[in-house]
């Protein structure tokens, strides 16, 4: 395998022992540790909205997609491995009733029940989680992973206005189905690909029912619709994909991301999007702009300079208004894993 942004997701890495002796979770950010810009990158606790915790079910739940496919595609022993510390660490974070909380507060693996980003079933947290179960059902297999996520679904049927959470939604549940052939699942994907299909516009499908601009962060709709529509035949789904990445995703590709700040999450998103379109409907349009977005990674942006270290196998934090951030987080190396995963690098 070609070298991806894992040596940095493998360093933020650490053990949670007194949870259990092969529990493992991913420090959130990483800084440079003195005021020199090229000083080495050490762990910070997110706190952003107050202290939040020292690790997240939303990277954990993230990175575990991304050794899954890693481990499908190239059957690498590390991959297995991070998955199933990982999995662990989510199963910690899963109570009796199926719902899982978001943070840790410490490297005791103390779970922080109580934060503005880190409740019982936060909609995104709830989401990823579910969408790692199901991933994991269909890798790894085992009743586990099938009971957590049959416990933990109910919790995604609530109604909500995001529209990006609900295209997680989509993909775990699409996932579970591909897994399973499970009625309620392939249900579930339809349904809920309907609800965001109802709110397309010119400008593309929303990340909330009537907010505009749309951020690109989280935007998955465009996947889940295309790979919903393409798996269960639904051709109206496709086409409301399609239409979608020809009034968002193809321009954000085609202008090197021409935003004052660009996260890899960005790009992630519109990579996954287009490259989803692009199997539904056999266009190599989607596929050659997918390549373009990638190249974001590379050097094909605002600053004119790579955002992937490949030396040191790690992804910066972004573009801000031309500059390259020089920190380096979990969000960050996964989501750019993912997208450079996702092509013929």
């Amino acid at each position: 395998m070609k070298l991806l942004a894992l040596g940095q997701l493998q360093r933020l890495t650490r053990a949670v022992p007194d949870v259990g002796p092969q529990v493992t979770a991913i420090a959130v950010y990483a800084e440079p540790a003195a005021a020199d810009r090229h000083a080495a990158l050490s762990p910070r606790v997110a706190r952003e909205q107050g202290f939040e915790g020292v690790a997240c079910v939303d990277d954990a739940a993230r990175a575990i997609v991304l050794y899954c496919h890693i481990w499908n595609r190239y059957r690498l022993a590390a991959a297995r491995q991070a998955a199933f510390g990982l999995l662990r660490f989510i199963a910690h974070m899963q109570a009796d009733d199926g719902s899982f909380t978001n943070f840790i507060l410490d490297w005791s693996g103390t779970r922080n029940c109580n934060g503005v980003t880190s409740y019982p079933a936060g909609p995104p947290w709830q989401a990823r989680a579910v969408h790692a179960l199901a991933c994991a059902v269909t890798t790894f297999g085992g009743d586990e992973w099938n009971d957590r996520f049959r416990r933990a679904v109910p919790w995604l049927d609530r109604p909500t206005p995001y529209l990006d959470v609900r295209a997680v939604c989509v993909l775990a549940v699409l996932e579970h189905w591909r897994a399973t052939a499970a009625s309620d699942s392939a249900d579930r994907a339809l349904t809920w690909s309907h609800e965001i299909a109802r709110h397309s516009s010119p400008q593309g499908l929303p990340n909330e029912a009537g907010v505009y601009p749309i951020h690109l962060w989280g935007h998955l709709q465009e996947a889940a619709l295309a790979e919903t529509g393409q798996a269960l035949a639904q051709a109206d789904l496709v086409d409301c994909a399609r239409d979608s990445a020809d009034a968002l995703l193809l321009r954000a590709a085609d202008s090197a991301f021409a935003y004052p700040r660009v996260l890899p999450f960005d790009v992630s998103c519109t990579v996954a999007g287009l490259m989803a379109v692009a199997r539904a409907t056999t266009d190599r349009r989607y596929a050659a702009a997918a390549d373009r977005g990638r190249q974001w990674f590379h050097g094909r942006n605002a600053a004119a300079q790579p955002v992937y270290n490949r030396r040191a196998g790690l992804v910066y934090d972004g573009i801000d208004h031309g500059c390259v951030s020089r920190n380096s987080g979990a969000e960050s190396n996964i989501e750019g894993a993912l997208a450079l995963l996702s092509g013929p690098y």
